[in-house]
C-alpha cells in the first residue's frame, strides 16, 4: 500500500509539472519575415527578365493581407495600423523584384501606412548583406565543399526532364560552376542554360501558361535552383551566404520598439540561413518545390511568457503551387502553407517548438562563425 501511495504521489507530481510546463500563456511582441520575393518574370525574357510580375504582385498582396488578419488576431496591431516610426521596417536587396516585393506585401499588410521601404544601393546594385563579397582563400574552400561535378552527376533525372520539355541539351563536357568576387554561385555554358531553360518552364508554369505533371515539374524546380541548392546542407557555404543576413535578424530581435520586420531577398538567402541555424530536415506540402518555394518566408516570433521571460518560434509559410496558379484569396480558411521548424540539438519548452529566445540568439551568434572568424 505504502509502494502504491507513493507511485501515485510521483505520477500526480509528474502530471502537475506536466501541465504547468504546458499551461504558460505567450504574448507576441514582435515579428521577423526574412522572405523570398514573389513571382518573376523567366530571366530569359530580355529587359523584363527578373521583373516582378503582376500575378506576382497581388499574390503579395495577399500574403500581406493574410499576415494583417494574423497579427490583429494575435493582438500585435488594431485593425488599420499606421504604425509608430520605429514599429516596423521594410528592408529589401537593389532589385526591382526584392523592392516590388516588400511594396505588395505592405500594401497588403498596412494599406493606409505608407511604409517606406529601405534599399542601400542604386536599383540592381548587389546589397553586400544579401550577397557579401569573399576572399581568395575562402573562394577555394567553398568550391572545394559545394564539389559541381558531384552536383551535377546527381541530377541525371532532373536534367532529362528539363532536356525533353525544353529542347535545350546539357553537355556534360562543356559546364562551369565557380564562386564570383561575392558568395554566389555562377554557372556557364550547357550548364547555365540548362539552368535558365529551366527556371523559364517554372515561371510559365506558375503563370498557368504551360502545364505537366507535379513529378516532372519537381525535376524542373531542383534544376531551376541547382545554385542554390548547391550550397544547402553545406556548412561552410551557407554560413558565408548567411551571416550578414543573420546579423540583421538578430539585430531586428534586439531593436527596442520594433513589432514587425520584413526582409526581402531571395532564395539563396533563405536557403542559406535555414542551413546555417541548423534547421531539421522538414517536408514542404503542397507545393513542387524543394527547399524554399516560391514568396516564401522565415517567420521568427518573439513571445512574452506568462513568467515573464522571452520566448520565439519560427516556422516556414508560403504559398502552396494550387493557390499560385488558381490566384486563390489567403484566409483563415484557406491558408498557406506553414511547416514549424526545429532548430537542431536545441532544447525547446514546450511540444510546439518554442524555444528560448536567449538560446536562439546564440545560435544566431554561432552561426555567424565562419571559417574560425566571426564573419559580421
Amino acid at each position: 500500500m505504502k509502494k502504491f501511495f507513493s507511485l501515485f504521489v510521483v505520477f500526480i507530481v509528474a502530471v502537475t509539472f506536466f501541465s504547468a510546463a504546458h499551461a504558460m500563456d505567450y504574448q507576441l511582441e514582435q515579428v521577423v519575415v526574412i522572405s523570398r520575393h514573389n513571382l518573376r518574370n523567366s530571366l530569359k525574357a530580355g529587359d523584363d527578365g527578373g521583373l516582378l510580375t503582376l500575378r506576382g504582385g497581388e499574390m503579395e498582396t495577399l500574403m500581406g493581407q493574410y499576415f494583417a488578419v494574423r497579427l490583429v488576431e494575435q493582438g500585435l496591431f488594431p485593425k488599420n495600423a499606421q504604425p509608430s516610426v520605429g514599429e516596423v521596417r521594410f528592408y529589401a536587396n537593389s532589385y526591382q523584384r526584392t523592392i516590388a516585393t516588400a511594396k505588395y506585401f505592405s500594401a497588403g499588410a498596412f494599406p493606409i501606412a505608407n511604409t517606406p521601404i529601405e534599399y542601400h544601393r542604386a536599383l540592381g546594385q548587389k546589397d553586400r548583406i544579401f550577397l557579401p563579397p569573399t576572399d581568395p582563400a575562402l573562394t577555394k574552400k567553398l568550391s572545394a565543399e559545394m564539389n559541381a561535378k558531384k552536383l551535377i552527376d546527381s541530377m541525371g533525372k532532373e536534367i532529362s526532364t528539363v532536356e525533353r520539355l525544353s529542347g535545350e541539351k546539357f553537355n556534360p563536357a562543356d559546364y562551369s560552376i565557380e564562386i564570383g568576387k561575392v558568395v554566389e554561385w555562377k554557372a556557364e555554358g550547357s550548364a547555365k542554360q540548362i539552368t535558365l531553360a529551366a527556371d523559364a518552364i517554372l515561371m510559365d508554369y506558375y503563370d498557368g501558361k504551360v502545364s505537366y505533371s507535379d513529378d516532372e515539374m519537381r525535376n524542373v524546380a531542383k534544376v531551376a535552383s541547382v545554385m542554390i541548392n548547391s550550397s544547402f546542407d553545406r556548412p561552410l557555404s551557407s554560413k558565408a551566404f548567411a551571416s550578414p543576413m543573420l546579423a540583421v535578424i538578430s539585430d531586428e530581435l534586439n531593436t527596442p520598439g520594433r513589432k514587425f520586420s520584413f526582409i526581402c531577398g531571395h532564395d539563396s538567402n533563405l536557403s542559406n540561413v535555414l542551413t546555417a541555424l541548423g534547421v531539421e530536415e522538414y517536408v514542404l506540402p503542397g507545393t513542387i518545390e524543394w527547399r524554399v518555394p516560391i514568396a516564401s518566408k522565415i517567420v521568427i516570433k518573439k513571445f512574452r511568457g506568462s513568467d515573464g521571460n522571452e520566448y520565439a518560434r519560427l516556422s516556414l509559410v508560403y504559398p502552396s503551387t494550387a493557390q499560385i496558379i488558381n490566384r486563390e484569396m489567403l484566409t483563415l480558411n484557406n491558408p498557406p502553407m506553414k511547416v514549424p521548424l526545429k532548430l537542431r540539438g536545441l532544447q525547446t519548452v514546450d511540444a510546439d517548438a518554442i524555444y528560448k529566445l536567449s538560446d536562439v540568439l546564440q545560435r544566431i551568434s554561432d552561426a555567424q562563425i565562419v571559417d574560425g572568424r566571426r564573419a559580421a
